[in-house]
């Protein structure tokens, strides 16, 4: 079952690709729904009470080199390959006919579905690496063929710069581990049993740090995170910056947190992980509040709540993990409805300037009740997604060190601040000002005049965009009000972690 959820999105994207140009978006959406199913199957008849991999498929690949084509899915991925599967549907039902080339689109986006499930799939070291090279193509792709503007190109040739630094800093690490850990396999459940040497154990999680540091992104290795958010494409969005990140943080607590709990154990609440963590978080939020262009903004929140997740893996509590594993979840989540929003905005007015627009609730009642929902989560409002896994983190940084939990609440206090000013000044009038009825200002880029509300009048969103967004604004709710959906599975896992996990 496993291989299909990985392959089928393959085969998916070749339909796709070669199949006739009116049927590649149906032909996509469902392969997609079909992946969705088969991860909610696994959902469904996951064991809570079984300690390791389950759905295992373990098939000798290179025996002389201990090399397997090994899957298997525990508490910790299975969530994941939920969220992978469900935006990979939101994604391609966002891709509108605006999307030229669609086809080709459509098909990538299919491809990066399978590399990022592969990701979450893999028990084997070596196939880790595999299926974490493979999601770098097609995004890359999609980045350079399909970003908006003129710095497409170069935003991509970053993006790939970036990460291809991290994948041979991983590779190194690949290797080093099969060499002194002793065991010549590159097994995970064997690798966390036979840790190498505890000097060789520091390298090594340096190494797979930076890698996975540059995909998260984690602050100061997210400078290809902005130029990349900036040009993507809102349904590219979705995907990205929704579940790729995700992998990242994944990977830490997998490998770094699960193959080498000598550095883990010996770095205390002044480790440097915690405390990037944290600049993240209060660095992110900054730069957020001093953005003009919404989509950076969003882009900038990203950057801080994922700091924020990252705080929650290395707090190094149950509790403090299973938050961020929840965080992942809820992230991926509103972020894909905050970019979408952002693009649907900016689709009807022209552009994506927050202080060039106002007063658009009245002309978009639907969007923006949408909107205030997908705000509120992502301030952490009880009753929706995202307060359960912010407090979570917040109460694993506090049995950790008091004081890491204090900063980093505090550095949570400015996501108030920025998206309530995002939604505030897109939907409703700036304070004291007086907008004449036959004066109504709706933006519209640069030098835009103001006009009449006649003239002006925008559409709503629209049937298929409606579709869209209100499955994210359920699963806001359903996770909001029932938390344990989520949590109840974490306890399975498939190796033990070097904190009190059971």
């Amino acid at each position: 079952m496993l291989t299909a959820i990985w392959l089928l999105p393959v085969a998916g994207a070749l339909a796709v690709a070669l199949g006739p140009r009116r049927a590649g978006r149906w032909i996509g959406l469902i392969a997609a729904l079909g992946t969705l199913g088969l991860t909610l199957a696994v959902v469904a008849r996951f064991d809570v009470s079984h300690r390791g991999y389950q759905f295992v498929t373990d098939l000798v690949w290179v025996g002389q080199y201990g090399i397997s084509y090994h899957l298997g899915v525990d508490g910790i991925s299975v969530w994941l390959l939920v969220l992978n599967a469900f935006l990979t549907v939101i994604a391609i039902l966002a891709t509108g006919e605006g999307v030229p080339r669609r086809n080709g689109f459509i098909a990538l986006l299919l491809l990066l579905e399978a590399g990022m499930a592969g990701v979450f799939e893999a028990a084997d070291l070596l196939l880790f690496y595999v299926f974490w090279e493979a999601q770098l193509v097609p995004a890359y792709f999609l980045l350079w063929q399909w970003g908006e503007g003129p710095r497409a190109s170069r935003a991509a040739l970053q993006f790939v710069l970036y990460t291809l630094v991290g994948s041979l800093l991983a590779l190194v690490g690949v290797i080093l581990e099969y060499v002194f850990a002793g065991v010549h396999t590159f097994d995970l459940a064997t690798l966390a049993a036979h840790p190498p040497a505890d000097g060789v154990q520091f390298a090594l999680f340096f190494l797979f740090g930076l890698a996975f540091a540059i995909k998260v992104p984690l602050f100061p290795f997210h400078g290809w995170l902005p130029q990349a958010y900036e040009v993507a494409p809102a349904p590219l969005l979705v995907t990205f910056a929704g579940v790729m990140g995700k992998t990242g943080a994944y990977a830490m607590l997998r490998i770094l947190v699960g193959l080498f709990p000598h550095p883990v154990g010996a770095w205390n609440w002044d480790a440097v992980v915690p405390v990037l963590a944290m600049l993240a978080i209060g660095w992110g939020a900054l730069m957020a509040l001093n953005q003009r262009d919404a989509k950076l903004l969003v882009a900038y929140s990203s950057v801080s709540h994922m700091g924020f997740i990252v705080l929650g893996i290395f707090s190094l509590t149950q509790v403090g993990q299973q938050g961020a594993l929840v965080q992942m979840v809820n992230h991926g989540l509103i972020i894909a409805a905050l970019f979408l929003i952002v693009a649907w905005v900016a689709e009807r007015t022209g552009t994506r300037d927050r202080t060039l627009l106002r007063y658009l609730a009245p002309k978009m009642p639907v969007l923006a009740g949408v909107f205030m929902i997908v705000t509120l989560a992502a301030l952490g409002l009880p009753g929706l997604n995202s307060f359960v896994g912010e407090f979570m983190v917040l109460l694993g940084a506090w049995q950790f060190a008091p004081w890491v939990a204090v900063v980093s609440a505090l550095g949570l206090l400015l996501a108030p601040v920025y998206m309530l000013r995002l939604f505030q000044g897109l939907m409703y009038v700036h304070h004291g000002e007086r907008l004449e009825p036959a004066h109504v200002a709706v933006g519209g880029g640069p030098g835009a005049q103001q006009a009449s509300p006649v003239a002006t009048r925008l559409p709503d969103l629209r049937p298929a965009e409606l579709l869209t967004a209100v499955p994210l604004v359920l699963l806001m709710f359903l996770l909001g009000f029932y938390p344990n959906l989520l949590v109840q599975l974490m306890n399975s896992l498939g190796y033990a972690l070097p904190v009190p996990w059971r």
